[in-house]
């Protein structure tokens, strides 16, 4: 019986999740970090310097959102040996998104075309890079989704490893930043991830409901500022009606 509980349990957390998930994909990235803006969080959410990858080079209308799995990558000379005892992408959740990190600097790739294969066929809904990818040809022929820093021909095993598994990542724009500089921003394992062609953002479960009732009505006023423009109207006089205040 408390099998058969417990099942219960996570079957309803899963369509929660799954059901926040989708919300959370109805909205642009742009959109969810203003909200998060207006919210006081000060880096927007905006995982930096991310590109997507795939299916298509910064081209399309493609969008993810999910649930953070996070993996940790380390030097092959790393004085800590822990490992985990299963291969990251055979531990990831359906419905999750992948967020790998890699020591900032290594040339070398961390999410290869095996991976995409893998992740795809367990229903992983993309991978999230603070690092490379490689064999590009192979996630586009998949359409699986990869947001990365960079490319390398290079793979990980000769200078990297993983060392653990859903542990919180805290991920710093590349150098040089600016001044003054752009926040790190921690993700925690769970913690949303939504990824388009704009670029990453992640939202903490308790600030979903905040950013969806921020975003919404924005969203509404924008439209409505846009039929304005169209009709010929002015910028600050349409802002100003439509969200208050002009730029």
């Amino acid at each position: 019986m408390a099998f058969r509980a417990t099942a219960r349990l996570q079957t309803h957390a899963r369509i929660m999740t799954d059901a926040t998930a989708a919300k959370l994909k109805d909205l642009s990235t742009c959109e969810i970090a203003d909200a998060l803006i207006k919210l006081g969080v000060p880096h927007g959410g905006l995982i930096p310097d991310l590109k997507m990858y795939s299916p298509k080079f910064e081209e399309g209308e493609t969008r993810i959102a999910g649930p953070a799995f996070t993996v940790e990558m380390v030097p092959v000379s790393h004085p800590d040996k822990s490992k985990p005892d299963q291969h990251f992408v055979d531990a990831a959740p359906s419905g999750s998104v992948i967020v790998m990190q890699t020591p900032l600097g290594v040339r070398s790739g961390c999410w290869g075309g095996l991976m995409s294969t893998a992740a795809q066929t367990k229903g992983v809904q993309g991978a999230v890079l603070d690092g490379g990818c490689r064999d590009l040809n192979e996630h586009r022929a998949l359409g699986f989704p990869v947001f990365a820093r960079g490319h390398s021909v290079l793979g990980p095993g000769t200078f990297t490893r993983v060392r653990a598994l859903n542990v919180p990542l805290t991920i710093k724009p590349a150098p040089p930043n600016a001044d003054p500089p752009f926040p790190e921003i921690t993700v925690n394992p769970g913690d949303y991830v939504v990824a388009d062609l704009d670029g990453v953002v992640v939202v903490t479960p308790d600030m979903v409901e905040k950013v969806l009732a921020k975003a919404g009505p924005a969203r509404e006023a924008d439209e409505k500022v846009r039929e304005d423009l169209l009709k010929g109207k002015g910028v600050s006089e349409s802002m100003l009606k439509h969200r208050g205040k002009a730029p």
